[in-house]
C-alpha cells in the first residue's frame, strides 16, 4: 500500500522559497517513486516559477470558450496539435507537461465551502478558475480539493451542502473528482456533508488531534461512519505535543490501524504525504515512506 504514496506540493514550501524550481522538485520526487502529487495553493506555490505561470494562464482564460479551454488542455496531454491566442504561455504549458509525463496531478485550495459567500460571483467564478487549472493538471484524472480553514462554530448544514451542490454543478463538460477535506471541523461532520452534497472526501487523522493529543472526533467514529466509496485521498502527517514533524514517525496518529482499515475495506485512492516543509523534504519523504512501509 504504502509503497504507491504520493506527496502534497507544500512540502516544498521551504525549499522554494530558498530559489528550488517546482519543475525541478516534480520530477526530482515522481524519479524516487512518488507519482501521486497534489499542488497544493499557497504563497510557496505563487511565487515559484509555476506559480508565474498559472497566474499567467488565469489571465488568458477569459479569451477562450469553456469548451475552446477544455479543447486546447486535451490536446496538450495527447500531443495534438491546437490553436490558441496565447502560444508562447502554451508552449511553456507543453514543456510543464512533458515534464508531468507518468505523474497524476490535482489541485487543492483553501475556500470557505461551509458558509455563504459574500460575493457569489466572485465565489462561482473562483471555483471555474480552479476547476479549469485542476483538469489542465490531469485531465484524465482531474481532482479539485477544498479545505476550510476561516469557517469556525455552528455550521449551517444547508448552506455548505449547497455550496458543495453548486460547485459541482460548474463546468459540467470537465470530467473531475470534486472533494472537501477535513480541517477545523470534525471529520464526522465534514463527511456528512460531502455525502449529502455528493461530492467526495479528502481525510487527514493528523486534523483531529488538538496540542495535547486528545481527539476532537475519535477516529473509530470516523470509520465506523465512512464508506470507502465516498474517500478520494487519504493524508499522511504525524502530530506530537511539538507540532506537526518534518517526516513521519511515532505520535497521536496510529499508522498502523490507519492502514489496517484502508487495506481491509479495499481502498483504492490515493496516499498523500504531507510532512512539514524542510530544506530536506525528499529525504524526509523516503524515510517517511520507509517507516509508513514498517507499519
Amino acid at each position: 500500500m504504502f509503497e504507491q504514496l504520493g506527496i502534497v506540493t507544500n512540502i516544498w514550501a521551504e525549499e522554494i522559497e530558498n530559489g528550488a524550481r517546482f519543475d525541478e522538485l516534480m520530477v526530482e520526487f515522481g524519479t524516487n517513486g512518488f507519482k501521486d502529487m497534489e499542488v497544493r495553493e499557497g504563497d510557496y506555490l505563487r511565487n515559484s516559477e509555476f506559480g508565474e505561470l498559472i497566474q499567467e494562464l488565469e489571465a488568458a482564460m477569459s479569451a477562450y470558450t469553456d469548451t475552446g479551454f477544455r479543447t486546447i488542455c486535451d490536446a496538450i496531454w495527447t500531443e495534438q496539435p491546437y490553436k490558441s491566442k496565447h502560444p508562447t504561455l502554451f508552449e511553456a504549458v507543453v514543456a510543464f507537461v512533458k515534464k508531468a509525463s507518468g505523474l497524476t496531478l490535482s489541485y487543492a485550495m483553501s475556500h470557505p465551502w461551509l458558509s455563504a459567500p459574500t460575493d457569489s460571483e466572485a465565489d462561482t467564478q473562483q471555483i471555474i478558475q480552479a476547476k479549469k487549472l485542476a483538469y489542465l493538471l490531469c485531465p484524465r484524472r482531474a481532482r479539485l480539493r477544498l479545505v476550510d480553514l476561516d469557517t469556525e462554530g455552528d455550521i449551517d448544514a444547508s448552506v455548505a451542502v449547497g455550496n458543495l451542490k453548486r460547485y459541482s454543478g460548474l463546468l459540467p463538460d470537465y470530467p473531475m473528482i470534486f472533494a472537501v477535506e477535513n480541517a477545523r471541523q470534525t471529520a464526522t461532520l465534514t463527511l456528512k456533508l460531502a455525502v449529502a452534497g455528493s461530492v467526495k472526501l479528502t481525510y487527514d487523522e493528523t486534523n483531529t488531534y488538538r496540542a495535547d493529543g486528545t481527539p476532537v472526533n475519535p477516529p473509530d467514529e470516523f470509520w465506523s461512519a465512512v464508506k470507502m466509496a465516498d474517500l478520494t485521498s487519504v493524508h499522511f502527517k504525524q502530530k506530537t505535543e511539538g507540532g506537526v514533524l518534518s517526516e513521519v514517525g511515532d505520535g497521536f496518529v496510529n499508522f498502523r490501524a490507519i492502514a489496517e482499515h484502508l487495506k481491509t475495506r479495499h481502498y483504492t485512492g490515493d496516499l498523500l504525504l504531507e510532512n512539514t516543509p524542510t530544506a530536506h523534504s525528499l529525504q524526509d519523504a523516503l524515510r517517511s515512506r520507509e517507516y509508513l512501509l514498517s507499519c
